[in-house]
């Protein structure tokens, strides 16, 4: 089987969870009896269908609902199972989503909503087939390139702003590169393995949130290279992140979400298909640019702790202006190349398929169309990208204003993990005499929770309520939600940060 049938029926599976998870959880969260009834959203937000479905009598919201959410399920099996993927397909699977995510409320504000249905957008508008109802093994391998390229660079978009906005937000933790000693501890669920990752040594925890700014970052160009061997590369530093995350986080389905779009990433043709010396050489270059990149991004000295005692410390040395700067020389650069391999892919398109020469260029147009509507949210991370020419195009502030409104629904900007929560004080009387791991402040974890006690059966004691996923008692092991999530639990977690 090839990888582009693969991703389609991986993300048609995703999509089947995706569907699942809100079926059960609707009655409880966003129906008229919920936690937070849909009802005045569905009317102020879709007011023809409101009028035409509800107050015609047709049928009320929870039913509407849930018919709806059954179609998606069974549109999405159908997609998973392979018996059907075309491209109308998944604009009907990605729009009922799309209104079903509008109407959970804010249950369903997540970023992985948003990325779901900004990749199931472009997947059935440049990825998935038109011509016909499944992916055939003859189609042209430039006509998948073609399709592959703004997956590859919605990709990118996702890793890179998650990376960079950590710098931006100036957080302690991430520039003394100590996030993870506090986030195996303080994320909404932590997985079964998570304690165990929390009992780490310090050093092996400040290296692996290095390798998160290098996987996040310089590595996310990887995967916008033209060659298959430095995007292959990329595409499995981008895996064994997700994987490592999935061992010590319940994160439903947004790990393997992004897995999944590794796939178009692998997809393509070696120039110099039966010639490894060619593939070494790139897998150097690939190992030559990490390796700069590492050099640029982080810095080490010794950290005096006693008289003739000092240790090895490793800090960001990027800063927040630093980190600006590159966005405002790379981003340009990242989209125009992105949109020129996209061109040269089409035209071999075109040379390959003569007899469909004009929706080969259809195909390639709305592709660049795609690419250019998803880098609007790179304008975000620094404000210097709207002034001078973006791409060689100026144009004014109305303009920019006018694209952002237009294309918000459809392309959006990410940012996880931006500030580390549970951040917790020493204690005034432990400042001067307690000393942390390389001669920093130790890491106090204080992870806030709101603990629900009731009355049972007319008893006159007050029972604490315990949620099945969320965080309770110290000594139950925390149980794996993922792919499945949670929403009420993980919006306790949110109400208990304030």
């Amino acid at each position: 089987m090839s990888l582009s049938r693969l991703y389609l029926k991986f993300l048609g599976f995703i999509y089947t969870i995706a569907f699942l998870s809100y079926y059960v959880q609707y009655p409880a969260l966003s129906s008229r009896s919920g936690i937070e009834p849909s009802e005045d959203i569905f009317r102020e937000a879709f007011p023809r269908i409101y009028h035409n479905m509800v107050e015609k009598g047709y049928s009320d919201t929870d039913s509407f609902v849930e018919l709806l959410n059954v179609l998606g399920l069974i549109l999405s099996v159908a997609i998973a199972s392979g018996v059907v993927q075309h491209g109308i397909l998944f604009l009907a699977v990605t729009s009922i989503y799309h209104f079903l995510v509008i109407l959970g409320t804010s249950f369903y504000t997540f970023q992985w909503d948003i990325l779901l249905v900004e990749t199931g957008f472009l997947t059935g508008l440049c990825f998935a087939p038109w011509r016909t109802l499944t992916l055939q093994c003859n189609t042209a391998k430039s006509e998948q390139q073609v399709g592959s390229w703004p997956i590859r660079f919605l990709l990118f978009k996702l890793m890179f702003m998650s990376g960079v906005v950590k710098i931006q937000a100036n957080c302690p933790t991430w520039q003394n590169l100590t996030a993870l000693e506090y986030h195996f501890a303080t994320q909404c669920l932590p997985g079964p393995f998570a304690w165990y990752a929390h009992q780490l040594h310090p050093l092996l925890l400040r290296l692996g949130v290095a390798a998160t700014f290098i996987i996040e970052i310089p590595a996310a160009f990887l995967l916008l290279s033209p060659c298959v061997s430095m995007r292959k590369v990329g595409a499995w530093m981008q895996i064994s992140l997700q994987v490592l995350i999935i061992l010590t986080g319940s994160y439903n389905f947004f790990n393997l979400l992004t897995m999944t779009m590794c796939l178009p990433c692998m997809v393509g043709e070696e120039s110099h298909t039966g010639n490894k010396k060619w593939r070494r050489l790139q897998h150097v270059l690939c190992a030559l640019f990490l390796l700069v990149a590492c050099t640029q991004m982080f810095t080490m000295g010794y950290t005096p702790l006693d008289p003739g005692r000092q240790v090895i410390g490793l800090k960001l040395a990027i800063t927040k202006d630093g980190c600006s700067l590159l966005v405002e020389r790379a981003i340009p650069i990242a989209v125009a190349c992105t949109l020129l391999f996209t061109v040269v892919a089409g035209v071999r398109s075109s040379i390959e398929r003569k007899s469909h020469r004009l929706t080969s260029t259809i195909h390639t147009l709305v592709c660049c169309l795609c690419i250019t509507i998803t880098a609007v949210p790179f304008l975000d991370l620094s404000p210097n990208l709207h002034e001078p020419a973006f791409l060689g195009f100026r144009m004014k502030s109305s303009t920019w204003r006018s694209i952002r409104r237009h294309s918000s629904s459809v392309s959006h900007g990410y940012g996880l993990f931006r500030r580390m929560t549970g951040v917790g004080q020493l204690t005034p009387d432990a400042t001067s005499t307690s000393m942390g791991w390389a001669g920093m402040p130790p890491s106090i974890v204080a992870r806030p929770e709101i603990i629900l006690e009731a009355l049972v059966d007319g008893s006159e004691e007050w029972h604490e309520l315990n949620f099945r996923w969320k965080p309770g008692g110290v000594n139950n092991r925390p149980l794996q939600a993922a792919p499945h999530q949670p929403r009420l639990d993980w919006r306790m977690w949110f109400a208990a940060l304030g």
